[in-house]
């Protein structure tokens, strides 16, 4: 554990000392709110909180908040960290990402304050978090250790008079409920837990900062002869991330000490609360609350035109419930349309969101009245960013009315592995041989054969030798495609190595199915199946041709046009894929059919 710091009076940090910290801030921000780390705007703003300790401060201060920290909110920061530099403040930050927009008011009617999280706003979470007070460092290990045990790794913040543990999710959970239910489930098991972390307004205590409750005279450690001013930082630090129900599983193998109220054997992750997409519908929802809609069934489409206005789709593949909602949707329903059309274009289809909002903006010219395009847009980025686990979104008792029967097994997907788009872009600079791996890595990791993976498990699963693995999985760690950390566990292994499992959600992504990607790593080279990866991302999740020049697809994998000739006329002879050629003037174009 590292040594305590603790103060008589708040310090005074230089601006190199502050650049230092706001370093560190960013580095923890960033593990606790993943999405700030991506490059466009997203609905959920993050919040940090300063509460006054000291009766002498006058000045009103104001959170700092971001939708991503880029470099202008990383100017922003440290203006911030200047404001409260040397003041008896505490920091603390949100641990939901909330709707800064969104207006709520209290029961008593007033409204809540302007760019601070609160129940009603709080969109979603990427953390579990337990807060270890008024215990001594060894009870505190003590506790950790029972985690570890689980196989649950932590980040912990010395909070100046306890610890706070937080549990690291690879998604998004947009249950408000989840802490109260992890805290209550963390108190049934034995846990020293305090039992405040339950609601989704919740701010915690933000390392690399100070408490300075010893200045507080409403606080029990107040002292004002020898105030302790105690420096808050972390102790243990991972980068492992966990799906909810996971961790909810470990817990649940323990035994009870607390009988539980209500047993959480299961965990609704899908639950989306629903909102309006305009302002108009805003103010129609709150007058006609109570009042039901007239349902339009709609029987007829136009299905050759809307193939060609909806030309980025294989439009006559889709079931005929969401050709017919992508006619356009009454007065109404078109929220409820929102919420289960972009989820299901998203999550089945694959698009990016770019692509969506393409297609929800001629989805709204053809809803009467016609929905504002910019409207249309804030409202897809908000339900995208909520990061919906489920294929498609909750197709309603109203959808059906007017829509009919949807046959969701048709778009099931079964025994396929998702990679980000993000992966495809970078093959002019990934070499053959590290996709090799990552597919390989990937399938393991879909059977559920390893999830951590040593030199000798890569080696195996994708038949390689040692020395071609440590020249190639340098690029995939460098691309952050695959992490790795010290292995204490494997004698003789320096490291593990395990797929990240985080990617930009902006990027969408490409299905490859299970048996496709065993028949590639048996049967085709490294440089084959990085092209008919490629192939595939080019032609799209729901397309099975590809049209292109081969200088096009030769730059864009790292290859010469000879080298691409050779492999693609290899892949037709393997019946991968069937290849023709024909001229346009001067130029040779190649149409690849792929036959999986």
């Amino acid at each position: 554990m590292k040594k305590m710091k603790i103060f008589n009076q708040v310090p005074v940090l230089t601006d190199g000392q502050i650049d230092k910290q706001a370093e560190k801030q960013i580095r923890f921000l960033k593990a606790i709110h993943p999405q700030l780390e991506e490059s466009h705007w997203n609905e959920g703003r993050i919040e940090l909180r300063p509460v006054k300790r000291e009766q002498s401060i006058e000045d009103y201060l104001r959170s700092f908040g971001s939708w991503r920290l880029g470099q202008k909110d990383v100017v922003e920061l440290k203006k911030f960290l200047h404001a409260i530099n040397g003041k008896g403040v505490d920091l603390y930050y949100s641990a939901f990402a909330f709707d800064f927009d969104m207006v709520v008011y209290k029961k008593d009617g007033k409204p809540y304050e302007k760019g601070k999280v609160n129940k009603e706003n709080a969109l979603f979470t990427s953390i579990l978090a337990a807060d270890f007070d008024d215990i001594t460092e060894e009870q505190f290990l003590q506790e950790k250790q029972r985690l570890l045990d689980l196989d649950i790794e932590t980040i912990d913040v010395f909070s100046g008079h306890g610890w706070q543990s937080i549990i690291l999710l690879n998604h998004r959970v947009t249950d408000k409920e989840i802490l109260k239910k992890f805290t209550g489930l963390m108190m049934a098991k034995g846990f020293r837990v305090d039992s405040a972390i339950v609601d989704a307004s919740r701010v915690l205590r933000m390392p690399f900062s100070f408490n300075c409750k010893a200045l507080d005279k409403k606080s029990k450690y107040y002292d004002s002869i020898n105030p302790k001013i105690i420096a808050t930082t972390d102790h243990f630090w991972t980068e492992r991330r966990y799906h909810v129900a996971d961790v909810f599983g470990k817990l649940n193998n323990l035994p009870d000490v607390v009988e539980q109220t209500t047993p959480l054997t299961e965990i609704d992750l899908e639950t989306i609360p629903t909102a309006p997409i305009s302002n108009a519908e805003r103010k129609a929802e709150k007058n006609n609350a109570i009042k039901e809609i007239e349902i339009i069934e709609v029987n007829q489409i136009d299905v050759e035109h809307l193939k060609a206005v909806y030309s980025m789709l294989n439009f006559k593949r889709l079931p005929l419930a969401i050709q017919k909602i992508l006619a356009g949707s009454q007065s109404g329903l078109r929220n409820k349309v929102m919420f289960f059309i972009i989820p299901f274009l998203r999550n089945k289809l694959g698009l990016d969101i770019q692509m969506i909002r393409a297609i929800m903006t001629l989805w709204g010219e053809r809803c009467s009245p016609i929905l504002d395009a910019d409207e249309i847009g804030k409202e897809v980025g908000r339900i995208y960013g909520l990061g919906f686990k489920g294929g498609h979104g909750v197709y309603t008792q109203e959808l059906f009315q007017a829509y009919g029967y949807l046959d969701f097994d048709q778009y099931k997907i079964k025994d396929e592995i998702k990679i980000t788009n993000s992966f495809f872009d970078d093959f002019a600079v990934l070499p053959d041989a590290s996709v090799k791996i990552y597919l390989s890595m990937k399938l393991a990791a879909e059977l559920g054969v390893v999830k951590e993976f040593s030199k000798k498990d890569i080696q195996r699963f994708a038949n390689i030798s040692e020395r071609t693995i440590e020249r190639n999985i340098k690029a995939l760690v460098a691309k952050k495609y695959v992490s790795k950390r010290r292995s204490n566990r494997r004698k003789g292994e320096t490291y593990v190595y395990y797929l990240t499992p985080y990617f930009s959600a902006a990027e969408g992504y490409t299905t490859l199915g299970n048996a496709l990607v065993d028949k590639m790593l048996k049967e085709l080279t490294d440089g084959e199946m990085k092209l008919y990866c490629f192939l595939r991302r080019k032609s799209g999740n729901q397309e099975d041709c590809f049209w292109a020049s081969q200088k096009y697809i030769a730059d864009q994998i790292g290859k010469t046009q000879q080298g691409l000739s050779l492999m693609t006329n290899n892949l037709d002879n393997k019946g991968f894929l069937k290849k023709t050629t024909e001229e346009n003037g001067k130029i040779k174009q190649s149409k690849y059919v792929l036959k999986f």
